[in-house]
């Protein structure tokens, strides 16, 4: 019996020893799957979307969400970072151009272009507990755009083009001002670009130019601020 027992011992110390099984593919495709089907429901709906919306764009059922995600304040914070890595790159991107003032255009041009064709974007940036003053992960990547902001608006003072005074951390509340604006007249939707252009010339030191659209008229102004008392977009 010893004999026996010896012998299974040495056949178990000669098996390979079972490898840690990797994530399932089809449980790391849900879940992109499922923050796909979140970013188009955010944008068309905002926030207010709700899993079960997000389930019926994925095409799965409610349960495959909640096993992905413990609420959708998890799937929104995973927006959030990934639209500072998004804003990131567009900063980037606006130091390349050679002019320091059209590098400051570029990327408010291109942020606000953004967050005007995506409704949950700007409420992802914009809403209550999110932004600069959020806790965990998303206090730092914000700190991490102001720190990569800093030197195109380092570049512009230096050139004379930007108004004493204006840092990188003045594009919280101008983005935030132009997400009231977004959505504002349906039949006008590039309204935005006015007020952008009118912050813009706040930032600048000189040379400022014509509104790239034209104002509200009086009808479209009542039926803006009609929407904004009945509390709808």
């Amino acid at each position: 019996m010893g004999g026996t027992d010896a012998a299974d011992a040495g056949t178990a110390r000669s098996r390979p020893r079972s490898r840690p099984r990797p994530k399932r593919k089809d449980a790391a495709l849900n879940n992109e799957r499922l923050v796909q089907a979140a970013r188009e429901v955010f944008a068309r709906k905002g926030l207010s979307a709700t899993l079960e919306d997000i389930a019926a764009q994925a095409g799965v059922g409610v349960g495959t969400v909640y096993r992905n995600f413990a609420s959708k304040r998890e799937i929104v914070e995973t927006l959030y970072d990934e639209a500072i890595e998004s804003a990131l790159a567009d900063v980037q991107d606006a130091l390349a151009i050679e002019d320091p003032w059209q590098a400051i255009v570029a990327f408010f041009e291109v942020t606000a272009a953004n967050q005007a064709r995506d409704r949950g974007l700007g409420e992802t940036l914009h809403g209550p507990g999110h932004g600069p003053g959020a806790a965990g992960p998303s206090q730092l990547a914000a700190a991490t755009l102001v720190a990569t902001l800093q030197p195109l608006f380092e570049r512009a003072a230096a050139a004379g083009v930007i108004r004493d005074g204006v840092t990188a951390t003045d594009i919280w509340p101008i983005f935030t001002m132009l997400n009231s604006v977004y959505g504002l007249s349906e039949a006008n939707p590039d309204l935005w670009r006015r007020y952008l252009t009118l912050l813009l010339d706040g930032l600048r030191a000189t040379d400022r130019g014509a509104l790239p659209v034209p104002p509200l008229d009086v009808a479209a102004f009542t039926a803006a601020v009609s929407r904004a008392d009945s509390g709808t977009g």
